[in-house]
C-alpha cells in the first residue's frame, strides 16, 4: 500500500520536474510542489480532492497576485500549478491507482479481529468468575486505525452507501461492546451466572462464529461452516434468564445483580442484530 503510493509519488514527481523545464511559465517549482500536494488524498476521493486542493492553490495565487496587480504575475503562477496538479490527479487515476475496496477490506480485518478478542476479554472473566479487569484501550487503538477515510467527501459514489453503512454498523458494535465491558465489571453472584452457563456459552460460540466468519469473508476466503443459530440461542438464553428473572417483575424490587444481568442480555441482543446486518451486508 505504502511502496505503491511511493512509487506513484516519485514517478509524478519525476514527470512534473520534466514538465516544468520545458514547459514552466516561473522557475519557483511551483508545477511539482502542486503535484505533490494535490496527490495527498484519501482512498477513493482522488479526483475530488484533487481538484479541491487545485482550487485551494489558485486563491492563494489569484489573494498573491491582488497586491501586485499583475494579471502575467497571476496567469503563469495558476499555469504552472494546473499543469502540475492536472499531474498528480491523473497520476492518482491512472498510475498505480488506490483500490479503496482491496483497502478497505485490509483496514476492516484487525477491527473486526479485535471486537472479537475484546468480547472475549470480556466474557470470559464472567463465566469463569475471575475479576474483569481489561481495559478499552486496544478497541480504541483499532477504531483509531478503521477505513474512516469513507465518510470523506468525494469518496467513490458507487461504494458510498454500502461501505459508509458497514463501518457505521462495526462502530455501533464498539458502542455496544464499551457498554458490555461496565456490565461485565460488576460482581456477579456465581450461582447466579451458574443458571444461565450453559445457555451463555452457546450464545458466545455463536457471537464468536459470526466475528470469524467476517474475517473470512473480507480476506476473500470461503466461509468452511456457517455460523450456529444466534437467534434461537438468544431466545434459549433469554428463556433462561427470565426464570431467574421474571419480565413482568417491578425493577425496582430485583437485586442490582439481576438488573445488571438484565441489562447485560438487552446489550448482547444488541450485538446480535448487529452481528445479523454485518452477515446480510455479506451476502
Amino acid at each position: 500500500m505504502h511502496n505503491r503510493f511511493g512509487i506513484r509519488l516519485v514517478t509524478a514527481g519525476v514527470v512534473s520536474f520534466i514538465t516544468q523545464h520545458f514547459l514552466g511559465e516561473t522557475p519557483c517549482f511551483l508545477m511539482p510542489l502542486s503535484t505533490l500536494y494535490v496527490m495527498q488524498t484519501t482512498p477513493g476521493s482522488a479526483f475530488y480532492q484533487g481538484i479541491q486542493k487545485l482550487v485551494i492553490i489558485l486563491i492563494i495565487i489569484a489573494l498573491c497576485s491582488a497586491p501586485l496587480q499583475s494579471f502575467s504575475f497571476f496567469y503563469n503562477m495558476a499555469h504552472d500549478a494546473s499543469l502540475g496538479a492536472a499531474i498528480g490527479i491523473l497520476a492518482n487515476l491512472i498510475f498505480f491507482p488506490e483500490k479503496p475496496d482491496r483497502r478497505f477490506r485490509e483496514e476492516m480485518v484487525p477491527v473486526i479481529k479485535t471486537l472479537n478478542a475484546y468480547f472475549s476479554q470480556l466474557i470470559d472473566p464472567l463465566l469463569q468468575h475471575d475479576e474483569n479487569t481489561s481495559t478499552n484501550r486496544m478497541l480504541e487503538n483499532a477504531l483509531l486505525n478503521a477505513p474512516n477515510w469513507v465518510y470523506e467527501r468525494g469518496f467513490t459514489s458507487a461504494l458510498q452507501t454500502g461501505y459508509r453503512f458497514f463501518l457505521s454498523n462495526v462502530e455501533q458494535m464498539a458502542d455496544v461492546l464499551f457498554s458490555l465491558h461496565q456490565l461485565t465489571r460488576h460482581p456477579f453472584d456465581k450461582e447466579l451466572i451458574a443458571k444461565i452457563r450453559p445457555a451463555l456459552l452457546n450464545v458466545v460460540d455463536s457471537i464468536n462464529q459470526f466475528f470469524e466468519a467476517g474475517v473470512r469473508v473480507l480476506q476473500l476466503k470461503k466461509i468452511s461452516d456457517e455460523p450456529n443459530d444466534l437467534e434461537n440461542r438468544m431466545a434459549e438464553l433469554q428463556k433462561q434468564l427470565f426464570t431467574i428473572v421474571p419480565p413482568d417483575l417491578d425493577l425496582l424490587d430485583m437485586r442490582e445483580d439481576t438488573i445488571k444481568l438484565t441489562a447485560l442480555f438487552y446489550q448482547l441482543e444488541a450485538l446480535q442484530v448487529l452481528l445479523l446486518k454485518m452477515g446480510e451486508a455479506f451476502r
